[in-house]
């Protein structure tokens, strides 16, 4: 596949291997968990592409900023440049939806229009951090989320109705708006999403498909940003499943990876911290008729210890990028766990948790699976069982 050229690249910091072809990236990405995995002696099978490798993201987290002093200045949004964080004023990229640039750059042009204050992380002035836009691959729903350093704001079913009516003018006619939310982070951090959100206009999630799967998918729940490529890498997950077994899915977020293996299994059961990912789940199981599948909110290491009585045969890991640590893989080695199935994003934390499992689990290979085409990052599939 050839390359794409972008005109922010490279400064952007989104993308960070644009002028390598596509085939070559994923020889690449394969190369380099040679050195990772070298030391537990395991074949590292070859990445499985991402098909498309353009336009695939479907969630866009973008920050606001400013450009310039004085008259010059003016409210910028885009991706941060690479390793700062001043930010790029985007008009262009090619791995996130059409749809949901469109929707960003609409968000801009109000911001401007009305002289809406950006703000600024050195003063902890001014109102619009971020904005957060999620959208459906199979429904076409899209949510629009604005993250404000404050809550008050006037008129704020006006503004929806008029951002409404100039996004529906340049996203597909197979596309929608379905909410607006504003999202309240008064918090001097690098995290994006604060904990009290309001609803503008519409509902705060979307419908979303996999497969025959339906999720209801919120501003700030977990959902794989690669429609495309998640069946690829649950059905890896899947493949790795034996018939009949009873599961323990950590770290579930809104259960998608515990609803893709339900068919395959007596029973399973998700451990999720987030609250919001939790009620969306069970909404999910409810419409999908899951009856062989639980939700619990808890902390992963704690429930863990406290459902380990239920005699699962089976875990599905698949955490943040640090990975487990030593607590709970420590507890899992001291259970009645007779194999493990990770997923990770981060192979580095991937091959500290494998040395901290050695005792009692053996890996087998890794499945490399390209979720981020154009940039360093790689998804990572392994089995380990009782050694």
């Amino acid at each position: 596949m050839a390359t794409v050229n972008c005109r922010h690249f490279p400064r952007c910091g989104g993308c960070s291997t644009l002028t390598v072809p596509y085939k070559e990236q994923c020889v690449r990405k394969n190369r380099s968990l040679e050195p990772v995995f070298s030391p537990f002696k395991i074949d590292i099978f070859p990445i499985i592409p991402s098909n498309p490798a353009f336009y695939y993201r479907h969630k866009v987290q973008l920050p606001f900023g400013i450009q310039g002093k004085g008259r010059s200045r003016k409210c910028v949004l885009g991706c941060f440049s690479g390793d700062s964080h001043d930010v790029i004023d985007q008009y262009e990229c090619i791995i996130q939806d059409r749809d949901c640039s469109a929707v960003a750059w609409c968000v801009r042009e109000w911001a401007i229009k009305n002289s809406v204050p950006v703000y600024n992380e050195t003063t902890g002035n001014g109102f619009l951090r971020h904005v957060v836009i999620r959208k459906a691959a199979a429904t076409g729903e899209i949510l629009l989320g604005l993250v404000t350093n404050g809550e008050r704001i006037d008129g704020s079913r006006r503004i929806a109705s008029m951002l409404i009516d100039s996004i529906q003018r340049k996203i597909t006619e197979e596309s929608k708006v379905v909410g607006i939310i504003q999202n309240v982070n008064m918090r001097a951090t690098n995290v994006v999403l604060g904990n009290k959100e309001i609803v503008w206009w519409g509902r705060p999630y979307l419908k979303e498909r996999l497969g025959e799967l339906k999720f209801k998918v919120e501003m700030s729940t977990f959902f794989q940003v690669n429609p495309f490529q998640t069946p690829e890498l649950y059905n890896e997950v899947l493949k790795r499943i034996e018939k009949g077994s009873t599961v323990l899915d950590l770290y579930c977020g809104i259960a998608s990876i515990t609803q893709w293996v339900a068919s395959k299994v007596e029973r399973i059961d998700g451990i999720e911290e987030n609250r919001r990912s939790v009620e969306a789940a069970k909404v999910s199981i409810g419409l999908n008729k899951l009856d062989n599948v639980r939700v619990f909110c808890g902390n992963a290491e704690a429930i863990n210890r406290r459902l380990a009585g239920r005699d699962y045969d089976t875990v599905i890991i698949d955490p943040p990028r640090k990975g487990i640590g030593r607590g709970l893989c420590r507890e899992l080695i001291n259970s009645s766990i007779r194999k493990i199935v990770y997923v990770s994003c981060n192979p580095i934390s991937l091959a500290e948790d494998l040395k901290l499992l050695a005792t009692g689990f053996k890996p087998s290979a890794i499945q490399p699976v390209d979720m981020f085409p154009h940039t360093d990052h790689i998804e990572c599939v392994t089995e380990l069982s009782r050694d």
